[in-house]
């Protein structure tokens, strides 16, 4: 019983998790300049452009973002 109550627990967290990296990937598509989108990972939210490395150095709009 408790390990059906731990596993109900576990999927309802990652659900929750989802649909949150989701909106957050939602929100930060609309703060990036052009040419970089935002997409939901199982990871958290990827970001995707040509020239990223460099579009971070150079653009403040970018600088926002923290990368681990």
């Amino acid at each position: 019983m408790f390990e059906t109550l731990i596993e109900r627990a576990g999927h309802i967290a990652e659900r929750r998790a989802a649909a949150r990296i989701a909106g957050l990937a939602e929100q930060m598509q609309g703060a990036l300049p052009r040419g970089v989108t935002a997409e939901a990972s199982a990871e958290g939210v990827r970001l995707l452009g040509r020239g990223l490395r460099r579009r971070f150095a150079l653009e403040p709009a970018l600088r926002w973002l923290r990368l681990r």
